[in-house]
């Protein structure tokens, strides 16, 4: 006989997995999008420079954040500025000569010719410029990622805090740097910026949550490199705070998308391919979160429960969504359970009475920041 719980968490794995699903579709179509498409065409056209020369860039000028050289820049519509002073990098110094396969032969094409590969023969210093030293047409920016604004819902930090605590961390506010928020493994640390709105506060504790449950360095995959670390961590706080009624899209479609992209390759998965992929363990750890930070159904939960299993229908049928909806909010196709919910100690007495069902919303080792 199933019992209650085991079709509350049936219901609740099956929504994570269609809002993830939608998640990753949302992020994947943003490559279409003007902005993105204009900003991603800009910053791929920069030559990638070597750890190296990064560091001599860095030693010259430290604030550089796009660095070219002087016909690189009259090419993209701007004039380095008279009296600029050059920053000096190494350049290759090239060779063609033929391509030869493991015995020394030479390589041919289909029409027999020689195939050419270019060999570096040496460096030779070469002068770049940042586009602070430059004038012309504007630049594009890449879409930012807007801090949520206004109230959290009742309850859910204090509900998220007792759960990290259980974890093994400290949860405090205070200075985190450039970062809405960090991971500290060393230290068992997790920091939240004191001056943001308590949305954005909450948002961002359940992406620390997140980064606890998945992300210490004796349990992170091999190949997760930090784009796939912050897609991973972003993708529960949105779940997260969806299931509590808290719509984060405006946030993290774009954070999602920026990490997303930095972790593809010419060659490799697309930024949806990507986001998929990290499915199985986001909607793990969105569920461990969500069984902590929901509290107990009440009797008439569980008695509306049972008999929308008898009769064949969800218990809260979902409207059909507006038109000017986020494709995440209000989706006619996914409907919202009755959660089964656990309650924490920091979620007695009047949590019951605050909490409403879920509404479907739309860094380095040892420390992660965003």
């Amino acid at each position: 006989m199933i019992t209650h719980p085991e079709r509350a968490e049936a219901v609740r794995n099956a929504t994570l997995e269609a809002m993830h699903a939608q998640l990753a579709e949302r992020v994947g179509s943003m490559d279409s999008l003007e902005s993105w498409g204009a900003w991603l065409r800009f910053a791929n056209s920069f030559h990638r420079y070597s750890f190296n020369n990064t560091v001599l860039i860095w030693a010259q000028k430290p604030e550089a954040t796009m660095v070219a050289g002087y016909r690189a820049w009259q090419a993209k519509g701007r004039q380095v500025r008279r009296g600029e002073t050059a920053i000096k990098v190494f350049g290759p110094i090239t060779r063609r000569e033929p391509k030869l396969d493991a015995q020394g032969r030479p390589i041919r094409d289909a029409d027999g010719q020689p195939v050419q590969q270019v060999r570096i023969i040496g460096v030779k210093p070469v002068s770049v410029f940042d586009v602070s030293q430059t004038d012309g047409d504007p630049l594009p920016e890449p879409p930012q990622a807007r801090l949520l604004t206004g109230q959290a819902p009742p309850g859910l930090w204090d509900a998220l805090q007792a759960f990290i605590e259980a974890q093994g961390f400290t949860v405090s506010r205070g200075d985190c740097g450039d970062a809405n928020g960090t991971t500290n493994y060393t230290t068992r640390e997790v920091r939240v910026r004191a001056d943001i709105d308590d949305a954005a506060a909450v948002k961002t504790l359940a992406h620390e949550a997140g980064h606890a449950l998945l992300h210490a360095p004796e349990a992170r995959q091999p190949f997760a490199c930090r784009g796939v670390v912050e897609v991973e961590a972003e993708s529960v706080a949105f779940m997260v705070t969806a299931a509590h009624g808290l719509d984060s899209s405006q946030y993290t479609f774009n954070y999602v998308a920026g990490w997303a992209h930095q972790a593809t390759t010419p060659d490799g998965p697309s930024v949806e391919d990507i986001v998929k992929a990290t499915g199985q363990r986001v909607i793990t750890a969105t569920d461990r979160i969500l069984q902590a930070t929901q509290p107990t159904p009440t009797l008439v939960e569980e008695a509306l429960t049972d008999l929308a299993v008898q009769i064949g229908r969800p218990v809260n049928p979902v409207a059909p969504s507006a038109p000017d909806a986020s494709p995440l909010v209000g989706s006619a196709s996914v409907p919202v359970p009755t959660w089964e919910r656990v309650t924490t100690p920091t979620l007695d007495g009047a949590a019951r009475e605050r909490q409403t069902p879920p509404q479907h919303a739309g860094g380095p080792t040892p420390a992660l920041r965003r």
